[in-house]
């Protein structure tokens, strides 16, 4: 099942590296990843990830992403089979 994940972060180098990690570490075919600058703010960006799993699967790694240090918020915005 295909699943869509928005991820507020801080701007740091190693922070999408860890997210992507997570992914890898539970088996998850990421199938896009798209990053850009939220609003004018350099200390903040948006990462929205598009990627595959089973359907009990959705709060477990939401709260693991959660669980970041540098993430403020995340979402599931999109869900379709």
């Amino acid at each position: 099942m295909k699943k869509i994940i928005y991820i507020l972060l801080e701007n740091k180098s190693g922070v999408l590296s860890r997210i992507i990690g997570l992914f890898s570490q539970r088996g998850y075919n990421i199938k896009n990843i798209k990053v850009k600058p939220f609003k004018n703010n350099k200390k903040l960006s948006t990462a929205i990830v598009e990627f595959y799993n089973n359907k009990h699967a959705n709060n477990k790694i939401k709260k693991q992403i959660s669980k970041l240090i540098d993430v403020l918020n995340v979402e599931i915005i999109k869900k379709s089979i």
